[in-house]
């Protein structure tokens, strides 16, 4: 009698369970868990501050892939900040000052390896009770009860942070003298798990270089930029050079070649107009002309801005 070959699982599953808690003690602050086909795989809370991969299999892909393990924690410090400012904000919509209170998320997606159909769901709960959840297909939020209405509205008009949007930068090389720094300067990103640096010859370069923070703008989209001392730098040996940045999240890097040309100084003010032209297209598509006029105008005054912080 032949034995039948076991069947292979063809619908899998990735979700996240989140919870924040304010006023409560006896819990930490955040606690995010991560599961596999139904399997606990790691966890991220404000105890550990980082993503604790538990399957085997899952810390051979951590240790293979150090970049993604990488995205993972900034992920993890970026969610700590998200859910209490969130949280905070249902208090406030609520008028709730004092209490305890907690919010739960339940996000991932499912899929099918015989007929490739996938979905993808996104939905809170607040106080034990159902909150907004995120409709895909209309790309918008549904409050569940009544209390959910405000918080559903603020979530809306803030497309960039709820509809967890990725917003690419503005790239440019600058430079205050001759002898001063080049700073590989990347602003109006989101969000803030990114890496700028510079490479030499394809190869990432760490020699004379100095790396600044990554900074907040007013608008939730954050600023960062990465120096290289060139006093030295044969003018031959330029074309060798070129920054990158590098969003987690995207495929895509933005590479900007070392050269005296697309250098912005002091001297030439007007270029602090260059980031407008370069507010990525699918951005603009997304925004409403208010939102776009508005843009503009902060983009040239931190063009302008940014000159005061060259070295």
């Amino acid at each position: 009698m032949k034995r039948s070959t076991p069947k292979l699982q063809t619908k899998h599953s990735l979700e996240y369970f989140c919870t924040a808690a304010s006023g409560v003690k006896e819990f930490p602050e955040f606690v995010g868990v991560a599961t596999v086909d139904k399997d606990f795989v790691g966890s991220c809370s404000m105890i550990i501050h980082r993503k604790e991969p538990k399957h085997t299999v899952i810390k051979k892909f951590f240790e293979e892939n150090s970049k993604e393990m990488r995205m993972y924690f900034l992920e993890c410090q970026d969610n700590e900040r998200f859910y209490a400012s969130v949280i905070d904000g249902i208090k406030k919509h609520l008028n709730q000052k004092t209490g305890k209170h907690v919010l739960q998320q339940h996000s991932g997606c499912e899929w099918d390896d015989e007929t490739g159909e996938t979905k993808s769901f996104n939905r809170y709960a607040y106080d034990g009770e159902d909150f907004p959840k995120l409709d895909l297909l209309k790309h918008e939020w549904t409050a569940l009860t009544e209390k959910a209405l405000a918080t559903k509205l603020t979530w809306e008009n803030n497309k960039v942070i709820f509809f967890f949007s990725v917003v690419l930068p503005s790239v440019s090389l600058l430079q205050r003298s001759n002898s001063s720094l080049v700073s590989c300067h990347a602003t109006g990103f989101f969000p803030d798990m990114v890496d700028l640096f510079w490479m030499k010859d394809g190869e990432e370069f760490h020699e004379d270089v100095e790396k600044g923070e990554i900074l907040p703008h007013n608008d939730e989209t954050f600023q960062m930029s990465i120096y290289l001392n060139t006093s030295s730098l044969p003018l031959t040996d330029w074309k060798k050079f070129s920054c990158v940045f590098q969003l987690f999240r995207n495929q895509k890097n933005i590479t900007i070649s070392l050269d005296k040309t697309k250098i912005r100084t002091n001297k030439n003010k007007s270029a602090a107009f260059y980031p407008i032209v370069l507010l990525p297209f699918a951005v603009l598509k997304s925004m409403s002309p208010a939102l776009i006029v508005v843009s503009y105008l902060f983009l040239w005054l931190t063009g302008i801005r940014s000159f005061t912080h060259l070295k």
